[in-house]
């Protein structure tokens, strides 16, 4: 799904990132309003309408402006938030009750709320919504070569190589209880797909690239592939399509075909 940004200087990667963890919703305490607007016509995409908004300002003089912050600390996904419209203009306005500690608690309360529902929803994953999320991705093209399947690497080892963080972590072991349905529906679409599975596999390693080329750490990295997978399901928004977008993107974690391996 495209999706605006409410600062030129917040790169497109982190503003991403900032949208998966927040499930498309306005991160606002008592709003969570939905800031997807349908489409209507079947050659239309949903349109995002939510704003991402900076913490601490971007800039001197702005709301909550932190000398101290590097630029790459005042961009990165940590201090953004997901918005709706009337609640991003309040919180540069009404400044007394918009602090950096009221945001940044918000924040951190609102994804961590999108995260228990996706972990609730992973069970209700289905093939369906696996072959929502992986079929039209293998079926792009890509520029990275097809791999060859890597053996795996104990998947703890593969966290602390990456440096991978507590949310990541968490993530993590939630996706891995899907990992044997999505291998299982990967080697069945295989058989009467040729490389099926590569061809996926190429696919999220040229994002894995694409997103280490724009800075991310690896918790960024993390979330901004499950992003990915869900912004190339197409039109369908549901629960269970986000936790399959986590499922695919653990599982190929688990099988070392993104992120570092030693």
């Amino acid at each position: 799904m495209a999706m605006g940004t409410n600062r030129d200087d917040i790169p497109a990667a982190q503003a991403r990132v900032v949208y998966q963890r927040s499930g498309g919703r306005c991160a606002y305490p008592g709003c969570g309003a939905e800031l997807v607007m349908d489409a209507i016509s079947p050659g239309d995409q949903p349109k995002s309408t939510g704003k991402v908004a900076h913490i601490a300002a971007a800039s001197p003089g702005g709301p909550r402006y932190d000398a101290s912050m590097t630029r790459d600390q005042r961009r990165s996904a940590n201090n953004l938030i997901y918005l709706c419209g009337p609640h991003h203009d309040a919180i540069d306005f009404q400044l007394d009750h918009h602090t950096r500690e009221f945001l940044t608690e918000a924040k951190l309360n609102h994804e961590r709320a999108v995260a228990r529902a996706t972990r609730a929803a992973l069970g209700n994953v289905t093939n369906y919504e696996l072959d929502t999320i992986c079929s039209t991705i293998a079926s792009a093209p890509s520029d990275q070569a097809i791999p060859l399947i890597d053996p795996p690497v104990e998947v703890r080892e593969k966290i602390e190589l990456n440096d991978l963080g507590a949310a990541s972590r968490e993530k993590i072991r939630d996706g891995l209880s899907q990992s044997a349905r999505v291998a299982a529906f990967i080697a069945f679409q295989g058989t009467y797909s040729r490389n099926f599975g590569q061809r996926l596999v190429a696919r999220f390693k040229a994002d894995y690239y694409a997103a280490r080329a724009d800075g991310l750490d690896s918790d960024e990295v993390f979330d901004y592939l499950i992003e990915q997978a869900y912004e190339n399901a197409g039109p369908t928004d549901t629960p269970e399509i986000r936790a399959a977008a986590l499922a695919v993107i653990t599982h190929l974690f688990e099988i070392c075909e993104i992120f570092e391996r030693a």
